[in-house]
């Protein structure tokens, strides 16, 4: 899954690199103290910005200062005090600084990977995020004038690979998730460094997720796992108990139990959750050995596992003999079968589909049966062929708008996507699809 964050402050960068992404009491299955950060992106690459992630590179960038020269790139905004429609006084926040987009295993990876000691596993994980990233980047923007945005594809973004979940009650459980801290620089056609335009990253969210699920589930099976549908339409890996699996995610249970007794649900109230409900690192200093990052949590964590059967020991002994002994299945869903299913399947609802939609659906579809590649080419061929009609549209966004040659004979859907344009109820969902969190 991929949550992104609300912008962080130049202030909250600095102490999450420090005391979050690259200290190792957030890697309790790893024996090194540090946690070295990786570059990506376009633009870190132009700058020269690879292997090792340094402090004083990820403080310049926070500042919206260049990463080597520490000159400074785009205008701070002045934090200003005023009052909204309710009479509440508010203040807008200083200089944005960056994001944190989060990709987090599934729990069933997290267990195989990290308590079954399968590193294959967590190369898939590893690689899997990074396929993700790559499409993530076709969706960045630079914020121009007003709500103006141009389409740029490029971001200078720092990785940090981590393995536990925040303590509960002292033990932080095997959870395998990997940060992305994306820093509020890109830089437009004429050259010029802009601050990004975060809106079509959130409203990518959803189709990353799917990419990221399709890919992981795909590795999985090529390692010999078998794949089942989990929570959320993520892929898990067959083998583990209900009851197992509930006492592994300790974290999980917290969050869910503060939002029962507040009486809140959904994404938002969860995000909230998740930080009033965290125990601090540093209080955990007394359970670990001098020199021994997380021996008591992995203590603990195996500790667990034999009480429940040793399963995830059972789940990688099978997947290794699975892989030698039989040749891979046939897979049972194409290409052309997913996209149609998920093209149907929005088009109940909607007039004009947004592209994100119809590759998240037809991604979840496949479920890692079907490679992201293949089902970008079917849509492609359907886009020649005609039978899925490309809307043109003012706004610039880096995916486009569908619909197809029967629903243009039915419904008077325009081919110039114009908020001023006289659109009938249904063909409304033009302009509703294009502003839907995908």
């Amino acid at each position: 899954m991929l949550i992104i964050s609300k912008p962080l402050s130049a202030d909250q960068v600095r102490t999450y690199h420090a005391e979050e992404f690259s200290n190792a009491r957030e890697n309790d299955f790893t024996s090194s103290d540090r946690i070295y950060g990786q570059w990506h992106g376009h633009l870190a690459r132009q700058w020269g910005l690879s292997g090792d992630v340094r402090t004083e590179q990820v403080v310049r960038l926070a500042e919206g200062c260049q990463p080597i020269s520490g000159q400074p790139l785009v205008r701070h905004q002045t934090p200003r005090a005023y009052v909204n429609g309710r009479g509440q006084k508010v203040t807008t926040m200083a200089h944005r600084a960056a994001w944190d987009a989060t990709f987090s295993a599934p729990k069933s990876v997290s267990l195989t990977a990290l308590v079954g000691g399968d590193e294959r596993v967590r190369e898939a994980h590893r690689e899997s995020v990074a396929a993700a990233l790559e499409w993530l980047e076709c969706h960045v923007q630079a914020r121009l004038h007003g709500s103006a945005a141009e389409t740029t594809r490029n971001w200078v973004a720092a990785v940090f690979e981590h393995d536990s979940a925040r303590p509960v009650r002292g033990y932080a459980a095997p959870q395998l998730h990997t940060h992305v801290v994306l820093f509020n620089l890109t830089q437009a056609a004429d050259g010029r460094i802009r601050p990004l335009q975060p809106r079509e990253l959130y409203r990518s969210q959803q189709y990353m997720t799917a990419l990221y699920g399709s890919e992981l589930a795909a590795r999985l099976r090529a390692l010999g796992y078998e794949i089942e549908r989990g929570n959320g339409g993520q892929p898990a890996i067959r083998g583990y108990t209900p009851e197992y699996l509930f006492v592994s995610s300790p974290r999980s249970q917290q969050i869910q139990e503060h939002l029962a007794r507040v009486h809140w649900s959904g994404p938002g109230p969860m995000q909230i959750a998740k930080y009033r409900t965290r125990e601090a690192k540093l209080e955990r200093s007394h359970l670990r050995g001098a020199g021994a990052p997380g021996v008591t949590d992995r203590r603990a964590s195996l500790a667990l596992a034999r009480a429940y059967g040793d399963q995830p020991a059972h789940v990688v002994q099978a997947a290794t003999a699975r892989a030698r002994r039989i040749e891979p299945l046939a897979p049972r869903m194409t290409a052309h079968a997913a996209v149609t299913l998920a093209m149907n399947q929005n088009l109940e609802h909607h007039a004009v589909v947004d592209e994100r939609a119809v590759l998240r659906d037809a991604l979840r579809r496949s479920m890692g049966e079907v490679t992201a590649d293949a089902i970008r080419a079917d849509v492609e061929q359907r886009v020649a062929a005609g039978e899925f009609v490309a809307l043109n549209h003012k706004y610039d966004v880096p995916a486009r708008a569908f619909t197809t040659r029967e629903m243009l004979a039915r419904e008077p859907v325009t081919r110039e996507l114009n908020p001023s344009s006289k659109l009938d109820q249904s063909s409304q969902l033009v302009q509703q699809s294009m502003g839907l969190g995908l």
